[in-house]
């Protein structure tokens, strides 16, 4: 059986990918540049993830809106007032502790096409 270590990428869809972009190099330390073959998708990297955002301005918005990014941060806090500075409203937070491995505190909300973005802090 094969054992999954780590999810290694995944794709989101958005409607634009100057404004996403623009977003997520505002809030993320992380480098977004265009796909050099494929000039629909934005490749956003930093040293510890990396993920694609494709351009799809046709995507309904309900299913944009089904998406969701979870990203690990060493100190959730931080991370919120770092939120609150860059004016990000509709956060909400929380703590999971019904997984067997890997429970967390988190902090969610929404980016400009509605997909939900998450930072979580693993506890013990």
């Amino acid at each position: 059986m094969i054992e999954p270590k780590a999810i290694d990428h995944t794709t989101l869809f958005v409607r634009s990918i100057e404004r996403s972009k623009a977003y997520y190099q505002r809030l993320f330390a992380v480098d977004c540049k265009v796909r050099e073959d494929s000039p629909g998708t934005l490749v956003v990297e930093s040293p510890h993830i990396h993920f694609f955002l494709v351009e799809d301005p046709e995507a309904p918005a309900d299913f944009v809106a089904k998406q969701h990014l979870s990203l690990q941060v060493d100190d959730l806090d931080q991370a919120m007032e770092i939120l609150a500075d860059r004016g990000v409203t509709g956060t909400s937070a929380g703590e999971v502790t019904f997984f067997r491995h890997n429970n967390y505190r988190w902090c969610e909300w929404r980016d400009p096409d509605g997909i939900r973005l998450e930072c979580v802090q693993t506890t013990p």
